[in-house]
């Protein structure tokens, strides 16, 4: 069940700073309140822990553990070739891999059993980068190799359900703050993320201690 939890910010800017500011200082604070509320809901889809926010992907009730590696710190190219094989066709099709910049540090360096190497960078601007042939996206908030740790995530991620309520609301507080000279701007929004199908999302977890 897809539930919805709060998530809050507030700024407070002093009144002179608005009434003499040379650009729209209104809009720069809603676009910074989007910027700081998408780095929020990024951490919280991968490694949220399902309570008072989402739960993440990489997550023991994220998705389906398809591989663990023989090494706490490495990943070979045999054990990327079977998280692949681990997700079942269908959902193949539309397979994207996630994972952190550190990770995709290390296999930018495996080749295969002919010797070329597994990565392909994209040549097209726009395009992503491509692993076995798959697309690959990166973020800072997946877990990065360390014994345990869920490393990378390979599947269809329509399987990772996002629930907003009612969007985001900002509101201006013009008298709350006003014998300290300020104004206040509250951001709120109600929002739930989980794995729906954790079939469709497999996991490469590494060697645990």
């Amino acid at each position: 069940m897809i539930d919805a939890f709060k998530l809050t910010d507030l700024i407070r800017v002093s009144t002179e700073l608005l009434q003499d500011s040379e650009f729209d200082l209104e809009s720069y604070i809603a676009a910074e309140i989007a910027r700081a509320f998408g780095i929020a809901e990024e951490q919280a889809f991968c490694v949220g822990t399902g309570t008072n926010q989402p739960t993440g992907i990489f997550t023991a009730t994220g998705g389906t553990v398809g591989v663990t590696a023989a090494s706490s710190t490495a990943v070979t190219a045999d054990e990327m070739l079977s998280l692949v094989y681990a997700l079942k066709s269908p959902y193949r099709k539309n397979a994207k891999f996630l994972m952190n910049d550190a990770t995709v540090s290390l296999l930018r360096k495996l080749k295969d059993n002919n010797g070329a190497y597994m990565w392909q960078p994209s040549v097209q601007s726009g395009e992503p980068d491509r692993l076995l042939g798959f697309e690959l996206h990166t973020s800072p908030y997946v877990p990065t190799a360390a014994a345990g740790a869920l490393t990378v995530a390979f599947g269809d991620f329509k399987n990772y359900w996002i629930g907003d309520r009612a969007g985001r609301t900002v509101q201006r507080l013009n008298e709350l703050y006003a014998t300290n000279g300020q104004i206040g701007f509250v951001a709120t929004e109600r929002v739930d993320g989980k794995v729906i199908l954790p079939e469709g999302i497999q996991l490469l977890k590494m060697k645990a201690g």
